[in-house]
């Protein structure tokens, strides 16, 4: 298992939980009465697209960067 660097981090959590709160609420209200972590993929892709944005796509250290990033599960 990698480690993620201090220096993305950061950024990437806030890119993940924003969309998952963005997804699980409508007009601020809460769909199913609470948090929806279901779409935890989506949010995670999201972010590290956001996070590749950032960075110069075509470097090993970007790559190195992005790539511990990974979901397991639905």
């Amino acid at each position: 298992m990698w480690s993620i660097g201090d220096r993305h981090a950061p950024q990437v959590a806030p890119d993940f939980y924003q969309y998952l709160w963005k997804d699980s609420h409508e007009d601020s209200v809460p769909r199913s009465g609470g948090f929806d972590g279901t779409n935890s993929a989506y949010a995670l892709h999201h972010a590290i697209q956001e996070l590749r944005l950032r960075l110069d796509s075509n470097s090993e250290q970007a790559l190195l960067a992005w790539v511990p990033y990974v979901h397991f599960g639905y």
